[in-house]
């Protein structure tokens, strides 16, 4: 049993660990994100677990004891995109982004686990699984797919003063994504569990399950909502904000892990990231223009440990001893191979797709997807959101966080390149600076 001591070094090794690897990261020019996720790896139990006897310099049991750290990250997470949809915003944009978005997280939600689907004797033999549970597997691994991390993408839009049509219309369907991401992977995991052999045996319940989870999500976020600008209108000093901030944004994580607990015989699940996305967009419709910006520059200053937490953790938590057994490597291979084909591919064809529908301009419609490669750390939560419906096995559930953890190396470190080769192509970078 790990003691408060050790949990509190474990804390400040990966603290610095991140900090170390993000030095690193500046030297060789790629994103934070991938030196966080190696450093992680390179500490954690999984990897050096490996070795006889040594279980890590940070232990499998202060992983586990730190998972608290990844539901506080994803609720600033889920909080910072929430912000984002302001009414003014919303308004300026129009429906075109969101039409964009919601297509392109779509087919690359089909179209992933389509690809997995085609491999489905080879997925049952070696993971000796029912036809049913390849079909959840699939689907499970395909409704991450939809995410996008818009941070590296904006990064090199500044970098390169890009402007014009397509980078306005860029910076909006990054900005909607994850909303969308987060609605089809709510859908898809109502089908994941109707498919599983614990789910809800009453198929009208096992239909409606996802419309009463985003209603109690949205329910949830505008009542929290509601009771941060209440607080706000009281409190003046910067601290005292803040607090305000982080205890709502607690709260409404808190809470959805109540109902959730408490619906658990009907397979509830409410999702907290939904919940507190509805809350940043409250807040930031309700709130004070003066007010809302204060609180959100205190939240950025607050939750950079968490950040390198969060994405430490998630690099050391992966367990390398299943990899031993070629037949669960194989899935594995097979899994990232679909993943990223699958998800380049559906994102191009649902930009292609919403850009005929729309009769966007041609660069739109032929290079917009470039700019939606990169994955980060909402994809990295839903990873683990998934292991808590606790519907499939650790083996399974290993394969789907390995498969995420690797996307988003490879797209945090290759998607930057693509989205600077769009900006050029399209003539909206400045060429000064190629």
């Amino acid at each position: 049993m790990i003691t408060a001591d050790n949990l509190l070094l474990a804390m400040a090794v990966i603290i610095l660990t991140g900090l170390a690897f993000s030095k690193l990261c500046k030297l060789i020019h790629i994103p934070n994100v991938t030196g966080y996720l190696v450093g992680g790896l390179l500490i954690g139990p999984g990897l050096l677990g490996l070795i006889p006897g040594f279980d890590g310099i940070i232990s499998a049991d202060a992983v586990q004891a730190l998972k608290v750290v990844v539901n506080i990250e994803l609720g600033f997470i889920a909080f910072t995109i929430g912000v984002d949809f302001k009414k003014e915003y919303l308004k300026k944009i129009g429906p075109k982004p969101i039409i964009m978005a919601f297509l392109e997280s779509f087919f690359a939600v089909v179209v992933v686990a389509g690809l997995v689907l085609c491999f489905t004797p080879i997925i049952k033999s070696n993971l000796n699984l029912t036809t049913k549970e390849v079909v959840a597997f699939a689907i499970a691994l395909g409704s991450i797919g939809a995410a996008t991390a818009p941070a590296a993408t904006l990064m090199v839009i500044k970098q390169y003063r890009a402007k014009g049509s397509l980078t306005d219309t860029l910076v909006a369907v990054v900005a909607v994504d994850d909303a969308s991401a987060l609605i089809f992977f709510g859908i898809a995991m109502a089908i994941v569990e109707i498919l599983s052999p614990e789910g809800s045996k009453n198929l009208a319940l096992s239909i409606s399950l996802p419309f009463i989870e985003i209603l109690i999500s949205i329910v949830i976020g505008i009542i929290v909502g509601a009771i941060l600008c209440f607080l706000i209108h009281f409190f003046h000093g910067r601290g005292t904000r803040v607090s305000c901030a982080i205890s709502c944004i607690l709260g409404a994580v808190g809470l959805t892990f109540l109902l959730n607990d408490i619906g658990k015989e009907n397979n509830l699940n409410v999702s907290d990231l939904f919940a507190v996305m509805i809350l940043g967009a409250v807040f930031t419709n309700f709130a004070p223009d003066e007010d809302e910006a204060q609180v959100n520059e205190l939240l950025e200053r607050f939750t950079p440990p968490f950040i390198i937490m969060f994405f430490v953790l998630s690099g050391a938590e992966l367990d390398f001893g299943n990899f031993a057994d070629t037949s669960i490597l194989i899935v594995l291979v097979i899994a990232i191979c679909c993943y990223v084909v699958g998800r380049t591919f559906g994102k191009f064809v649902g930009v292609l797709s919403a850009g005929e529908l729309l009769k966007c301009e041609k660069k739109i419609t032929k290079l917009l997807s470039l700019g939606l490669m990169p994955q980060g750390g909402v994809a990295l939560g839903l990873s683990v959101m998934i292991g808590r419906l606790g519907i499939f096995n650790s083996t399974e559930e290993t394969i789907i966080r390995t498969t995420i953890i690797a996307s988003c190396f490879l797209t945090e470190l290759f998607g930057p390149l693509f989205t600077k080769y769009m900006l050029f192509k399209a003539g909206e970078a400045d060429p000064a600076l190629k």
